[in-house]
């Protein structure tokens, strides 16, 4: 699961790129023009960084009140040894905004306490981002409001590349990756070595009707895997190639968590509205994992999204119970 962990790092930075470049008067979600562009109408995103002004041609109603997020508060739902319904992995962010309404930064709280910054935006007179902080990340924008390269705390650089209607076609990451060397010597004792090789993933993005696949190829150079049959850790070295792949149903007229601009952007996943997520990784012929996660969503009266939750299924290990993970939205 190690490249799902890596972009999700990166989503909540990617989702929040929206194409700023109008006035404060004006903002309003543009009309789609591309029948391959989704028209997402029926509900509001969540997160937006600049406000949007809403007009009865493109929400359907002559009066709508413009809300903003001010927390998100994740967990896990679980049981406790006597069956009782508990929340475990909590994570509670709190959204701040400046004097025109945009987003400024993302708090995350322990405990109801402040804990760190996780996120930072600056923005000029034109509604654009000129610079941003989440975890170290650096993330390049080209002329159009898209992110073009992303530059993670490990080294990782990925490029971006979108087609001529601005949907994300190909992801290509460049870096390197550790690996921890265990080996048992004569005297019982083991040592330890950490060794660092090149590592290379692209991601190949397709869009059929309702579906999004994705095709990720990931290479990690060197991979030092323990001979078959060896009692004193001896390792052979060859390079590992993993082959993941993702197939997503999405409703194209509902915004999805960040965004309802009608566009693809680096990482597309939480600002598309998903009903469900299949995913496989497959190295050198054995499956590592396969999964699908399965979405459930709650709007008030509004359209604003209050309520999320998505449960993963293992489907390599149909006896495995399945995770759910129940996230709440809080807006004034």
């Amino acid at each position: 699961m190690t490249k799902i962990i890596l972009k999700t790092t990166l989503a909540f930075i990617a989702l929040l790129f929206v194409n700023c470049a109008s006035n404060d008067d004006n903002t309003v979600t543009p009309e789609v023009v591309d029948p391959r562009l989704p028209n997402q109408e029926l509900f509001k995103p969540a997160i937006q960084l600049v406000p949007k002004k809403q007009t009865a041609k493109s929400t359907g109603k002559s009066a709508l009140t413009t809300k903003r997020l001010v927390k998100m508060y994740s967990f896990r739902l679980a049981k406790d040894q006597t069956g009782n319904e508990i929340q475990t992995n909590i994570s509670d962010n709190r959204y701040t905004y400046d004097s025109k309404g945009r987003l400024n930064s993302v708090d995350r709280f322990k405990n109801n306490e402040f804990y760190k910054n996780i996120t930072k935006f600056n923005f000029n007179d034109a509604n654009q981002v000129t610079s941003t902080y989440y975890a170290d990340i650096v993330a390049e924008i080209n002329s159009g409001g898209f992110i073009s390269k992303v530059t993670a705390p490990d080294g990782i650089i990925t490029d971006i590349t979108y087609d001529e209607i601005g949907r994300d076609i190909k992801e290509v990451a460049n870096g390197t990756y550790t690996q921890e060397i265990e080996k048992l010597e004569e005297n019982g004792d083991y040592t330890y070595t950490t060794v660092t090789n090149p590592f290379s993933a692209t991601y190949l993005y397709s869009y059929d009707g309702n579906k999004v696949f994705v095709n990720i190829v990931q290479t990690e150079k060197n991979f030092g895997t323990i001979k078959e049959g060896s009692t004193t850790s001896e390792y052979e070295y060859k390079d590992k190639v993993t082959n993941i792949t993702y197939e997503l149903t999405v409703d194209y007229t509902k915004a999805g968590v960040y965004s309802s601009e009608p566009i693809f952007r680096c990482y597309i996943y939480d600002w598309m509205h998903i009903v469900d997520w299949k995913f496989k990784a497959v190295s050198n012929g054995v499956t590592e994992y396969e999964q699908r996660y399965d979405y459930e969503y709650v709007y008030d009266a509004d359209g604003y999204l209050t309520e999320s939750k998505r449960t993963t299924t293992n489907i390599a290990n149909p006896l495995a119970t399945p995770y759910v993970l129940k996230t709440l939205y809080t807006y004034e």
